[in-house]
């Protein structure tokens, strides 16, 4: 009678310990999933966070009177800003394969968008200039943001800074 019981206590045993890994590996494996999901929603918002920033600190960058433009150029909608120094440099701001990009150049060189600095993935990104406001709306795997920017350059030319 004791060797019985002696080896159904080390089959209860073999049998907590196999109930017990199975649930750890259940656990692990739901465990990643959450994480890996967490990861990838936060990715998504740090790609329209980052380029909503990155255009509010160029439109910043460059608030000067009659320096911002939208404009469609080769089928692109681009943020586009104009400055004299010495020579006439245009910066745009536009979604290109996937990706926000900056294009950096002297006016007279051609405008060509997949040599434009890539900045984050983005979606798309459609910008309106109406009555010196600008809104522009940036999306990626459908998250939108909307960025409303008033030049102050524009005010201080209407005398209401």
């Amino acid at each position: 009678m004791g060797k019985s019981t002696h080896a159904i206590s080390g089959v209860f045993v073999f049998l907590l310990l196999g109930i017990f890994a199975v649930f750890s590996t259940v656990m692990v494996l739901m465990s990643a999933k959450a994480y890996k999901g967490m990861v990838d929603e936060s990715a998504l918002h740090n790609s329209v966070r980052v380029a909503s920033s990155y255009i509010r600190t160029m439109l910043r960058g460059n608030d000067e009177s009659g320096v911002l433009k939208v404009e469609d150029v080769d089928g692109i909608r681009t943020i586009t800003m104009e400055n004299d120094w010495d020579d006439i440099y245009v910066t745009r701001l536009y979604v290109y394969e996937g990706k926000l990009r900056e294009w950096f150049a002297m006016a007279e060189i051609p405008f060509v968008p997949q040599n434009g600095e890539s900045v984050c993935d983005l979606d798309s990104m459609n910008a309106e200039l109406t009555d010196g406001i600008l809104k522009v709306v940036v999306s990626k795997d459908g998250t939108e943001m909307e960025i409303d920017y008033a030049p102050r350059a524009s005010a201080e030319a209407r005398g209401e800074e």
